[in-house]
């Protein structure tokens, strides 16, 4: 007796290895292209005059189509593991549209070497800045609940965000991606995402790096990264020796909520499944606003930098109050943030008020959309929120302050939160 599905499977096998559709040979055929699928499926069988028209077709033997063997020797090709050289191959063209092309990006294509000249004319001792980030436990959600471009946008802000809180300026962003699929719709999403955020920041985009793997991932699934490039004036690197007592504190805002808190997010919905899909206002749900893209500051944190505006840069991963984040604070310093300044979105609103945390845990764990602080002298602040101002929403947090009252503190908060 015939084994249909393993009959269906020789014939799919060898469609693929000829380049046709399941339509064009059931064209062919003089057959509908669900009879085709069908006997893919291994659901029915062709009829015996069929198989051999199939065979001829396809330029097979019979043998093969009804016992998977054939006289004539088979290689295994990449097909046997799902992928399909040729599509692959077309995809990578298309993405490799995507890359800038300017004179300072000189070759990126495929797996190549990146080749790349930047203008360092300006800097009197420069320095080159290499970083590489991956989204963390957000890209989990992101990928569970089709948020592919968000997580995208979100990666390439948190990388060019590390490199400028040192004064480092990005010029040059390349993503990775490893995934199960090679279809050109979500791919070509996530890579217009990416250079997106690169051409809104003034970053030249050397293409998303892509390696198909049907075998080890499933078709929506993926792992993704960015490696992105700077350069920098070794002399005038922000390193926080410069914040003195007095200066001001300002926070800058941000939608999205870092890959660092998202355990925690987990945890919450795991505990709590139907608060995902919660509506918070009229236009968004909960996971909405969860996977909402962090904000780039490249451009607003450049212009101050450049006109010596700026004494320090905190950088707030999943906390506004986590010691790490402040690690440039000058010994004997702190910054002491007003609580009436901490601003209460309706997100983090809501996700205090869903009462599955203490407020001390809550405190340490979100940043309660804050994703940057600027340190800046009292004679220079006027000046700054003017620059400021024309790029982002932003927030008088605090001062810089002696650290007597709170040892060894590198941040605390002044006063009550009201929620």
């Amino acid at each position: 007796m015939l084994d249909r599905e393993k009959v269906g499977r020789a014939i799919s096998t060898q469609r693929k290895i000829k380049g046709m559709t399941q339509k064009q040979l059931a064209d062919l055929l003089n057959v509908s292209y669900q009879a085709v699928s069908r006997w893919e499926q291994g659901i029915s069988l062709p009829s015996v005059d069929m198989i051999y028209d199939i065979s001829h077709l396809l330029e097979t033997t019979v043998d093969f189509l009804l016992n998977g063997s054939s006289e004539e020797e088979h290689e295994i090709s990449y097909l046997d593991a799902g992928l399909d050289i040729k599509k692959l191959y077309l995809l990578k063209d298309k993405l490799s549209r995507l890359t800038t092309q300017n004179d300072m990006l000189l070759h990126a294509k495929y797996i190549d070497p990146i080749f790349f000249k930047p203008n360092t004319t300006e800097l009197e001792d420069p320095v080159y800045v290499l970083a590489n980030h991956v989204p963390g436990s957000k890209e989990r959600l992101a990928m569970e609940h089709g948020y592919d471009r968000e997580i995208c946008m979100d990666l390439a802000a948190n990388a060019i965000n590390n490199l400028i809180r040192f004064g480092a300026k990005p010029v040059l962003l390349q993503a990775t991606i490893v995934c199960g699929n090679h279809d050109s719709g979500q791919i070509l999403i996530m890579g217009e995402a990416f250079k997106e955020t690169c051409e809104n920041n003034n970053i030249a985009f050397a293409g998303l790096e892509l390696a198909a793997q049907p075998i080890n991932y499933h078709p929506n699934e993926y792992k993704i990264n960015a490696s992105i490039i700077g350069i920098a004036d070794r002399k005038k690197l922000i390193t926080g020796n410069q914040i003195t007592e007095g200066d001001r504190i300002i926070g800058l805002h941000t939608e999205g909520i870092s890959s660092l808190s998202y355990p925690i997010i987990k945890v919450m919905i795991d505990r709590k499944p139907e608060i995902i899909y919660t509506k918070l206002n009229c236009h968004s749900t909960f996971i909405d606003e969860l996977m909402k893209p962090n904000t780039s500051y490249a451009a607003v944190v450049w212009e101050l930098y450049t006109q010596g505006l700026l004494h320090g840069i905190f950088c707030i991963s999943n906390s506004l109050f986590r010691r790490r984040s402040y690690s440039s604070m000058p010994e004997g310093l702190g910054a002491a943030i007003s609580a009436a300044s901490i601003p209460l979105s309706p997100l983090f609103h809501y996700l205090y008020h869903l009462n599955m945390m203490n407020k001390e845990c809550f405190f340490h764990h979100f940043s309660f959309g804050i994703g940057m602080l600027l340190v800046i002298s009292e004679t220079s602040f006027d000046k700054a929120i003017k620059i400021i101002e024309k790029h982002h929403k932003y927030y008088i947090m605090g001062k810089i302050k002696k650290n007597d009252s709170y040892p060894d503190e590198k941040v605390w908060i002044e006063g009550a939160v009201k929620w």
